[in-house]
């Protein structure tokens, strides 16, 4: 009777040892969210459609839209060239044109951005006096319809109005008397943008004229700026 006794009480103290184990170990057992087809070994995994740079996933595994893409508020940087024909065309020479504008996407077909932009030039007329670097500063306000024709690609047309001013005299002797007060200035630019597979950024290219009343020739001929720019965006 002892050893019966004493039996049961083993029995169930390793018992109680035991089970618990063996229940706390199934809990724990991470769970697989990968399927394994039968026979190969290998597992596949379901396409992540809440993301858009996902390494692992081959390109087609989701589709892209650009609700994908940040929307709203964005900076965009812009390096190229600028000359003018006419007016203050006629003394100057091209020179190098960047640009840095901060805006906002009210929807996916209009834009409104705030841009400063300068460009560098050499006067190209005979001395005296000699030949002179002066900059052109503008601040400009610019308004931009949008077509997206793809994802990842689309066509532009922006409108721009503000200011612009000369920052040398030289101008003055050749009879631009306006060149360095501030002036009027216009413009109007078209784009084409081709976003990354990245939420944030695009990159693209753009051209088009600048106007402005301040720089026109002495004899009133009209001056027309001529820019193209490659440029970089962050959406925020």
């Amino acid at each position: 009777m002892r050893r019966t006794t004493a039996a049961f009480l083993a029995s169930s103290m390793l018992s109680l040892l035991v089970v618990p184990s063996i229940a706390g170990a199934q809990t724990t057992q991470p769970s697989s969210t990968t399927a394994e087809p039968e026979g190969t070994g290998a597992t596949v995994e379901e396409p992540d459609a809440t993301r858009l740079d996902v390494e692992r996933l081959p390109p087609e595994a989701i589709q892209i839209t650009r609700d994908l893409y940040a929307h709203g508020f964005f900076i965009e940087a812009s390096v190229g060239g600028r000359g003018f024909v006419g007016g203050i065309g006629r003394v100057s020479s091209p020179g190098p044109f960047a640009a840095i504008g901060f805006g906002y996407e009210l929807f996916d077909w209009l834009f409104v951005r705030a841009i400063a932009d300068l460009s560098i030039h050499e006067t190209a007329a005979p001395a005296p006096p000699d030949t002179t670097v002066f900059e052109l500063f503008s601040a400009l306000g610019a308004v931009k319809l949008q077509i997206n024709p793809t994802a990842e690609f689309a066509m532009w047309l922006e409108g721009q109005a503000g200011m612009i001013i000369a920052t040398n005299d030289v101008l003055v002797l050749y009879g631009l008397q306006d060149a360095t007060s501030v002036g009027f200035a216009w413009g109007a630019d078209l784009g084409f943008d081709a976003h990354f597979h990245s939420r944030h950024y695009s990159i693209g290219v753009h051209g088009g004229v600048r106007g402005a009343p301040s720089l026109d020739g002495f004899d009133g001929e009209m001056a027309i700026g001529v820019q193209g720019a490659a440029y970089i965006r962050y959406v925020f």
